[in-house]
């Protein structure tokens, strides 16, 4: 595994070359930090890229180290959007999951065995993807509205290095995770996404269209830009980093 030095400290990173790639890109993840880079950029340029974002890694540096996820227990706060939802736990002959946002609650059963901590994450993010389909169907519906374009399908998917995309082909594709976002980031990801289906780019008329629907994006993207490290890290990742500011009166 490649590593860099930080401020006198080895940072070991995941290095990915991709063949589509033009630029060197870095993730933090529970794994720790992922790069990638093109498939033909020597070893020395992506170090050296790494190395330019030494202020910010270190920012960042409890998540610099892989570590094993949080046990998600009983009674614990999990977060939603603007609120939180209470974890239930309890020991069942089959698996499953309830999430209910409007009592507060996500209730969790799992058989009692070994592997029952593992079991009952997946289960957590099980219920966060169902909820997310149905949120994520909602927004694209009320802000396509505003965009003036809506999506042929919407996908809810886990990808490791963007909150979302936007195929070709209409296809919107969104971060589960968002649900663990203040509200408005969130949002600001779906009307990023959806004005895609208008400007297949980023270009002046793209970011003018973001502008009109979402005048406050700059900030709900600092706010993924500085703290997305920690979506990567939840659920139960402790305290949840602040909302984005500043935020205007709805």
């Amino acid at each position: 595994m490649p590593e860099v030095m930080l401020a006198g400290r080895a940072v070991p990173y995941v290095l990915v070359r991709n063949p589509r790639s033009r630029h060197v890109r870095m993730s933090l993840t529970p794994e720790g930090l992922r790069v990638s880079a093109p498939t033909r950029l020597p070893q020395s340029e992506v170090d050296r890229a790494v190395a330019s974002k030494e202020r910010w890694l270190l920012r960042h540096s409890d998540m610099l180290v892989p570590r094993a996820p949080a046990p998600l227990l009983d009674g614990m706060a999990l977060p939603f959007l603007d609120g939180e939802v209470e974890l239930g736990v309890r020991y069942a002959t089959r698996a499953s999951v309830a999430f209910r946002p409007e009592e507060g609650r996500i209730a969790v059963a799992v058989p009692r065995s070994p592997e029952a901590p593992a079991q009952v994450r997946d289960l957590v993010e099980r219920g966060y993807r169902g909820v997310a389909r149905e949120w994520f169907a909602w927004a694209c519906g009320h802000f396509g509205e505003q965009v003036g374009a809506h999506p042929e399908s919407i996908s809810v998917r886990d990808p490791r290095t963007r909150w979302g995309s936007c195929s070709a082909r209409g296809t919107v594709s969104l971060s589960w995770r968002l649900m663990m976002a203040p509200a408005r980031v969130a949002e600001y990801v779906v009307v990023h996404e959806l004005a895609h289906l208008v400007h297949l780019d980023h270009s002046a008329d793209f970011w003018g269209l973001v502008d009109r629907v979402r005048p406050d994006h700059r900030a709900e993207s600092a706010w993924l830009r500085d703290h997305g490290s920690w979506l990567w890290a939840s659920p139960g990742a402790g305290v949840r980093p602040p909302a984005p500011h500043p935020l205007p009166a709805p």
